[in-house]
């Protein structure tokens, strides 16, 4: 159990995988799509993996992290990371809840994928793809810029509130990637690609209400990390359609509720 909740990306790519070999002996007539999936849950966790070593590298080349300064930012809106941060270690449930919302993400990635991959046409399928692959990979010269790892990285006693502290650069060995937070844009990408259908605008929402709980209670991002999040995830949408292969027919689109 304990595994489940600190990787559920992991196991559910897992019984994915399970499911999606099982279907394509089972429905042979549709098995071009089910290969698609397969190489979705697969590639999802490779690329998390990926991105996750590099923002590991970045931190030994920008081993003085801007934390503090942050810090003196959130103070601004009260501080809710460590708000929310003394509010889910009250509770067992809460930090499984917070751990299990946070490892979601590449599989409800993958889960948007499926429903688009059998709802959708072929230009959303490359819109959707682009932009969750270039969700991932276009923070990580900004985390270089902006070498930024979180509170609970920076305050040893988090979420308790520290003393007064002169902002300055810090070294810490954690990787810096809080500015922006991925976590936070990829659940607006998420509501934002299932914002045509009423179930799945439900879920989004509530995922992305889930993002926000897990990157600010669990220490790993301030408040600031979140609102760059919005822009980010506004530019990656962006460029994503501008640069899709099918970007005129793209611009015609409009949300459609599968019958």
């Amino acid at each position: 159990m304990a595994f489940v909740v600190a990787y559920p990306s992991v196991v559910l790519s897992f019984l994915l995988t399970l499911a999606a070999i099982a279907r394509w002996h089972l429905v042979p007539s549709d098995r071009r799509r089910t290969e698609y999936v397969l190489l979705a849950g697969i590639f999802a966790v490779i690329a998390a993996a990926a991105a996750v070593a590099v923002v590991n590298y970045i931190s030994v080349l920008r081993p003085l992290k801007y934390d503090l300064y942050i810090y003196r930012v959130d103070a601004v809106f009260g501080e809710p990371s460590f708000f929310l941060g003394r509010v889910v270690q009250r509770s067992r449930a809460l930090q499984d809840l917070v751990s299990i919302s946070y490892g979601m993400l590449t599989m409800v990635f993958v889960g948007v994928f499926i429903v688009y991959l059998y709802e959708r046409s072929e230009a959303e399928v490359a819109l959707l793809l682009r932009a969750f692959v270039l969700n991932l990979f276009l923070a990580v010269p900004i985390y270089f810029l902006i070498p930024v790892c979180g509170p609970q990285f920076a305050f040893l006693a988090f979420p308790s509130l520290p003393p007064p502290i002169v902002p300055h650069p810090i070294a810490l060995a954690a990787a810096p990637n809080g500015i922006p937070s991925v976590h936070a844009a990829g659940a607006l990408l998420i509501w934002w690609f299932l914002r045509g259908w009423r179930i799945g605008s439900l879920f989004g929402c509530v995922f992305l209400a889930l993002t926000i709980l897990a990157t600010l209670g669990s220490g790993q991002h301030y408040f600031f990390d979140l609102l760059c999040a919005v822009p980010y995830a506004a530019g990656v949408y962006w460029i994503s359609w501008r640069t899709n292969g099918w970007a005129s027919r793209a611009e015609r689109m409009e949300p459609r509720v599968p019958a």
